[in-house]
């Protein structure tokens, strides 16, 4: 059976030939920033011994040729994950799909979906009038949270990378913004607070940016932000399965459009790669 592995820690994953295993056919894998960041060795939850199958989530086809979602059980973070032909798992871990589902949206909606939908529509609850900033705007996470935010009913949204900040200003003005979805941390998110509305809400799920981020007390305390973090190993079976298919209703009727690129097991170096540039990636 063929699968891949990471055999070195900051090195993308190879095809290899592993023994046999009965269980699920794997018909599509999504590669996250996740993905990356345990083969770099930067996630704070550690990796998987070394060599091992990367892949947090997949989608499979079961027995009776209907697909399941795959998420859970530690998988590409803390033993094995889903990057192979054939999983075996436990009965109770698959999520039934509708029929009709395509594959490769289903797999790359379900960790990026998730960390955009909650943070807007759950914590910061975007609503009519709200004006937000999606910062990490270039990234599959950015892009589904800022096309949430305009479903919801947001009155501005301004999604920006990382060398676009200087939109800020120009988009908001005096007014400033009332959200902030963060990916990013660091220095970006820093220097965008100054732009805040008092009392706008701050989610914050990521730090591609770094670690540590200089927040001034001027901007957080003397404009009362509310600073929320969301991490979707945080969230339950039932919150997660739920969120996910809120996010997946709307994908299947072109509400929120999801991009993404897809790669055989054969070229899995060069999806990894391509998923460090913050491409939504789909394998096999």
């Amino acid at each position: 059976m063929r699968a891949a592995h990471v055999a070195e820690l900051k090195q993308p994953p190879g095809p290899v030939e592993i023994d046999d295993a009965d269980g699920l056919e794997v018909v599509a894998v999504a590669l996250n920033p996740l993905d990356l960041a345990v083969g770099s060795g930067a996630f704070y939850g550690g990796h998987p011994p070394l060599p091992y199958v990367p892949g947090c989530e997949a989608v499979a086809r079961r027995e009776d040729g209907s697909l399941a979602y795959l998420f859970g059980e530690g998988r590409g973070v803390g033993r094995d994950g889903f990057l192979a032909e054939r999983v075996a798992v436990p009965d109770d871990l698959p999520l039934a799909l509708p029929s009709g589902t395509d594959a490769a949206l289903a797999a790359a909606a379900g960790i990026a979906g998730v960390a955009a939908w909650v943070p807007v529509a759950w914590k910061a609850k975007v609503g009519p009038g709200d004006r937000v900033l999606v910062l990490g705007g270039t990234g599959s996470v950015g892009r589904i949270a800022a096309q949430a935010a305009e479903l919801l009913g947001a009155e501005t949204v301004l999604a920006v990378g990382s060398k676009e900040l200087d939109r800020i200003p120009e988009t908001f003005g005096d007014d400033g913004f009332t959200v902030c979805i963060d990916p990013v941390w660091g220095v970006p998110l820093a220097d965008a607070l100054r732009y805040a509305q008092p009392h706008a809400r701050v989610v914050h799920l990521g730090q591609t940016a770094g670690a540590e981020a200089p927040l001034r007390s001027a901007d957080v305390r003397g404009k009362e932000l509310v600073v929320m973090g969301h991490s979707n190993f945080a969230l339950g079976r039932e919150e997660r399965d739920r969120a996910y298919f809120e996010l997946l209703d709307h994908l299947a009727a072109g509400r929120i459009v999801l991009e993404h690129e897809t790669f055989g097991l054969d070229d899995v170096a060069a999806a990894w790669e391509h998923q460090r540039g913050g491409k939504s990636v789909v394998l096999f």
